[in-house]
Formats: C-alpha cells, sequence, structure tokens
C-alpha cells in the first residue's frame, strides 16, 4: 500500500490537492496530513496587531514600547507568543479535520513547527515524508499558510525540487 502525505494549510488549494490524491489513490493509499506552524519569530512580528485581526479571539498579549518617533509601539509578551503559538495548532487540528472530511478519509494526522534560519515549511514538509517513509508528496499549487507563505511561490516549489520522494502538484482548474 501507498503512503501519500498531503500538505494542508487550509486553503482551498490544499483541500483539492487531498482531493485530487483521492481520486487518484482512493482507499488503496495510506493518507498522511502534514501541517507546519510557522516559527514563533512569525508570532512576534504579529505582535502589534489585535488579536482579533489574526482571528484568535485572545489577546496576544502585548507590552507597550517605543516612542511616538515611529519605532514598534508594541512588543509581544512571551505569554502572547506562546498564545499565539497554541490558536496555530488548533487551527492546524480543525484544518486537518475539515480536509479529511471533505475528502471523505481518515488519515493520519501530523503538525510540526518550523525552526527559525533552519527549517522551513518547505523543509518540514520534506522532512516529515521522510520520517514517514511517503511514496508520494502532494501540494496544492497555490495557497497560503497561516503564516502567509505562498504554496507554489516558496513552499510547494521547495518541496518539488527538494523532496525524497515523487511529488504531485495539484493544480486546480480555473
Amino acid at each position: 500500500m501507498s503512503k501519500v502525505l498531503v500538505a494542508i494549510d487550509g486553503s482551498d488549494h490544499s483541500t483539492k490537492a487531498l482531493i485530487e490524491a483521492v481520486h487518484l489513490f482512493g482507499g488503496s493509499a495510506d493518507y498522511v496530513l502534514a501541517s507546519v506552524v510557522p516559527s514563533p519569530s512569525i508570532f512576534s512580528a504579529f505582535g502589534a496587531m489585535a488579536a482579533d485581526e489574526l482571528g484568535t479571539g485572545i489577546a496576544a498579549g502585548t507590552a507597550t514600547h517605543g516612542t511616538s518617533t515611529g519605532s514598534m509601539p508594541f512588543a509581544p509578551t512571551p505569554e502572547g507568543v506562546t498564545a499565539l503559538q497554541e490558536q496555530a495548532y488548533d487551527y492546524y487540528r480543525t484544518v486537518q479535520d475539515q480536509a479529511a472530511t471533505t475528502a471523505g478519509i481518515s488519515a493520519e494526522r501530523i503538525i510540526e513547527e518550523a525552526k527559525p534560519r533552519k527549517r522551513r515549511i518547505g523543509r518540514a514538509i520534506c522532512d516529515i515524508a521522510e520520517e514517514q517513509s511517503a511514496d508520494l508528496i502532494v501540494v496544492g499549487s497555490h495557497g497560503s499558510s497561516y503564516a502567509g507563505e505562498t504554496m507554489l511561490g516558496s513552499v510547494s516549489q521547495y518541496v518539488l525540487h527538494n523532496a525524497s520522494c515523487p511529488v504531485l502538484v495539484a493544480r486546480e482548474n480555473d
């Protein structure tokens, strides 16, 4: 039986990539849904934004810093960054559940964290595929992750060129 890893980021493109994989392999494959939480440095960049702007529903936990001369008016507290990370994990659990339900499959689900400067989202997907002994990685041609990286602009392209197994880039028929 083949093991198919599908990168899920919450975009319609990633859900359609999963549906395409199911269309091609049906029940003859074991599916792994992989999502990658951005590094804490990404959440630090969101420190000046209100929680509602992030869609998280809880306060980001910021401390007032800076002056009126244009320096950053808010810096995230460690508690705020941790809260945003926890919400990102919750987001990906929900996204993976919805994608599996939409595709009508059961699948193993993996959520890992990218590491700043060492392990970006594309590298993390390749690493997960190796760890899982995936026979194929399926990614959407475009999309956006929680952190705003576009799937083919950076993540899918990285996976396509660096994966140790074949990669299927599922394009949307526009």
